[in-house]
């Protein structure tokens, strides 16, 4: 998943301090509910395209693969796709809007509730939007091995599994470790400074 650089600037942009009270507190609030609404939805944007380009590729690719294992491996990439644009346009969504009647504390609340949606969204990558495009490329990846007009295997035969590995472990820590861990730490930097440590959002 992409987009974690412009959340890491949210908070930076106009950091907190501990001289902020009241009002002042519910403005900054209210302006990082915004920023993150909004990073979140060029997010969303981004990966849906991404998402709908390679479904488009791997149909089209499926149509000209020598064999039925890659055939089936093409199309496994691109149902995987297309269940990410579901996944994300169903669950991926910052959270509903909020009440601008609301005081500090439900502001507050409201932008708890939008780290711990995205931290549940992160800690299920690994299933919702990597496996489904790591099994269809495993599966094409094989069939190039049965390919009977390759003749024999080279490196990147061989290889390529290993490599399509690394690549989605490191996709899965970016996601799961790097951007969890950062989503917490902000949300507990936002309870911290705001002296609402009592607040306990929608739960992680």
């Amino acid at each position: 998943m992409n987009g974690q650089d412009e959340l890491r600037e949210i908070w930076s942009s106009q950091p907190l301090c501990g001289e902020l009270k009241g009002e002042e507190i519910m403005e900054v609030v209210q302006r990082k509910i915004r920023h993150f609404d909004r990073a979140i939805a060029l997010r969303n944007l981004l990966e849906c395209i991404a998402a709908v380009a390679v479904a488009v590729f791997f149909v089209w690719s499926a149509f000209r693969m020598p064999n039925a294992v890659m055939k089936t491996g093409s199309i496994v990439v691109a149902a995987g796709a297309v269940w990410i644009v579901y996944y994300l346009l169903r669950h991926g969504q910052a959270a509903p809007a909020a009440d601008p009647s609301q005081d500090v504390v439900g502001y507050t609340r409201c932008l708890i509730e939008r780290y711990d949606r995205q931290i549940r969204l992160l800690k299920s990558v690994k299933y919702w939007y990597l496996l489904p495009l790591y099994l269809g490329l495993l599966i094409l990846s094989a069939g190039r091995l049965v390919d009977a007009k390759s003749g024999r295997l080279g490196w990147w035969g061989l290889g390529e599994p290993a490599v399509i590995s690394a690549v989605f472990a490191a996709v899965w820590w970016l996601n799961e470790v790097a951007g969890v861990g950062w989503l917490s730490k902000e949300r507990a930097r936002l309870l911290s400074i705001t002296g609402h440590d009592e607040l306990t959002g929608s739960g992680q």
